[in-house]
């Protein structure tokens, strides 16, 4: 048939949208939409083998349409239960060497070079920190829509379950699974939409498109569009940080809204606690001023998963409650099979970021930040934390920074709550028998570095801090003679100038303890001349306690960011200071 489409026409296809040798692809399909292929899906599986090569890896949707939703006597045999999702997805499930993943409720199937790597994940739940969607994220794959809509992108649900989307509720599915031929009941939580809800993708879709991240092609009669994976996630998460909503049809709206956090009555209803309290007098009060709560008992760890990586960490996913803030999101790792107790550093992003992005497995620079530094410095030796922080999802407070906004009225402020989640964090770690108690570090990166830089000065249990571009400097020189609009509300807490509680003026309640501030020439959130206050205070205060060596500045040229050169500074100045 001269309309026929071959495998040499999908292969030119596919290679005229960006796909190469050892890429990774995930692929949503509609056969029929291609009209006739010579030889059937067989041929499109072959043609994506082709293209990708053998150091490429091809993964599909193998899942039953409302698997476990019929209830319990369900079965899902893993290595025989059909996919439901097309042709395609059948033929990569069966194809020769494919391996299945074992979640029974969103299954993959995987051919190629990382197929073992995507399937033998024992993730939880379905979309999992170590799940195969979101390893799909740190490979950067492939996510191919083969004449589908984006509505047919499970990827997304990726980000609906990390934000903790508040219009599902958390259910259990139970069934039975064979896997090698052993029948066993097993439960799976799964976050299902409440009645009424309904999920909108293509506002998503519409959004990477204008953006010029989405390759669109066409082969035979299908419309075939490719996009990588990370810029779907970043995409969709400044998309639901500026509207929690944004991934639910239109006309649900509404009855969405109704689960929304209603953050004035928790405001409202929040028990009144005391203001953390330090020894040395500068210190407190800056505690006063930013009004950092303190609870009245240590916090309640809920550990939500724990597993052991390929890089020879043990990784530790849960939830600090009990403080101020109804609860703190994070992960420690830990390194594997080497003797403890090891210094433990308390790491914190900046602003739209997670703790996941700080515990990617791959280490690299994304944007004007760097993804899994975090889980870096465990491999390098240290036990570390990354923490989700205030008004991110998921947690409760207000995505889009309304939060701060509001505390003044309650006596409160926004710096004085994510401080509070560093103090927490402290807590955490003194109840770790594998953190050294005594060695406890804490740094980040914009917002995350003026919140470590605050709790650093407050906490005499940290014994080291390090921030990049972290708003450390002078506020009086930024609001004299930078771009004030950069911070939110969080950033200028009432009373800070007018109490002589200036950054420069804070340095007697940290030295003696080591301090590294990493800065640039250009950041719009800290001008050069800040820096340079700073650090004429800084050096004259260590100076004169004959610690001038544990204060250093480290200036880049350029913009506000975190650079792999400040990163590798700060990680040699950690060994350092914290293995002494």
């Amino acid at each position: 048939m001269s309309d026929s489409v071959t495998q040499s026409d999908i292969v030119s296809g596919l290679q005229a949208l960006g796909l190469q040798p050892g890429d990774v692809a995930f692929v949503h399909s509609s056969l029929s939409s291609f009209g006739h292929v010579e030889g059937g899906a067989e041929t499109v599986v072959r043609a994506f083998l082709e293209v990708l090569g053998p150091e490429g890896t091809l993964s599909a949707p193998i899942f039953r349409n409302g698997y476990f939703n019929g209830g319990p006597d369900q079965v899902w045999d893993r290595d025989n239960s059909p996919s439901q999702m097309g042709r395609i997805s059948e033929t990569v499930r069966a194809w020769p060497g494919a391996r299945r993943s074992r979640h029974a409720v969103h299954p993959i199937a995987a051919v190629g070079r990382l197929a073992e790597d995507l399937a033998e994940r024992h993730n939880v739940t379905d979309f999992a920190f170590d799940s195969p969607f979101a390893r799909f994220i740190e490979l950067n794959a492939w996510t191919v829509l083969l004449g589908v809509p984006f509505n047919n992108c499970t990827l997304i649900h990726l980000l609906e379950e990390r934000a903790a989307i508040p219009y599902r509720r958390r259910v259990d599915l139970t069934g039975t699974v064979i896997d090698q031929g052993v029948p066993q009941k097993k439960t799976f939580p799964f976050l299902q939409r409440y009645p009424g809800v309904g999920n909108d993708f293509l506002p998503l879709g519409d959004r990477l498109e204008q953006a010029g991240q989405v390759h669109i092609g066409t082969i035979g009669a299908c419309t075939v569009r490719c996009f990588r994976s990370r810029d779907l996630y970043d995409v969709g998460m400044i998309s639901l940080r500026q509207n929690p909503l944004f991934l639910v049809r239109e006309k649900d709206r509404e009855t969405a809204r109704q689960y929304l956090p209603k953050y004035g009555e928790m405001l409202d209803s929040a028990p009144a606690l005391p203001l953390h309290r330090p020894e040395h007098p500068v210190a407190r009060r800056l505690s006063e001023v930013l009004r950092i709560p303190r609870p009245f008992t240590s916090p309640t760890v809920e550990v939500r998963n724990r597993w052991e990586t390929p890089d020879d960490l043990i990784i530790e996913e849960f939830r600090l409650k009990g403080g101020p803030n109804p609860l703190v999101p994070g992960a420690i790792a830990i390194p594997k099979d080497r003797p403890g107790p090891f210094p433990a550093v308390i790491c914190l992003h900046g602003t739209g970021g997670t703790w996941e992005r700080e515990m990617e497995q791959p280490f690299f620079a994304h944007g004007s930040t760097l993804v899994g530094w975090a889980r870096e410095l465990a491999r390098r030796g240290f036990a570390t934390v990354a923490l989700t922080q205030f008004s991110h999802p998921p947690r409760p407070e207000p995505w889009d920074w309304e939060g701060p906004k509001l505390l003044p009225a309650y006596g409160q402020t926004g710096m004085g709550a994510l401080v509070s989640d560093v103090l927490l964090c402290v807590d955490y770690l003194q109840t770790r028998p594998e953190v050294d108690r005594k060695r406890i570090g804490v740094g980040g990166f914009s917002l995350g570095g003026i919140a470590a830089f605050y709790g650093f000065a407050v906490d005499p249990r940290l014994a080291a801090c390090f921030t990049f571009c972290g708003g450390v400097g002078s506020a009086r020189r930024l609001i004299r003679e930078g771009t004030t609009r950069y911070h939110s509300v969080y950033y200028y807490t009432p009373g800070l100038l007018s109490g002589h509680l200036d950054h420069p003026q804070l340095v007697s309640a940290l030295a003696p303890r080591p301090l590294l501030v990493c800065g640039a020439t250009e950041d719009v959130g800290m001008p050069l001349a800040g820096l340079r206050d700073f650090e004429a205070a800084a050096q004259a205060v260590y100076r004169g306690r004959e610690a001038g060596d544990r204060f250093r500045l480290f200036v880049e040229e350029g913009p506000h960011a975190m650079t792999l050169n400040a990163f590798e500074t700060a990680a040699e100045w950690l060994a350092g200071e914290l293995r002494k």
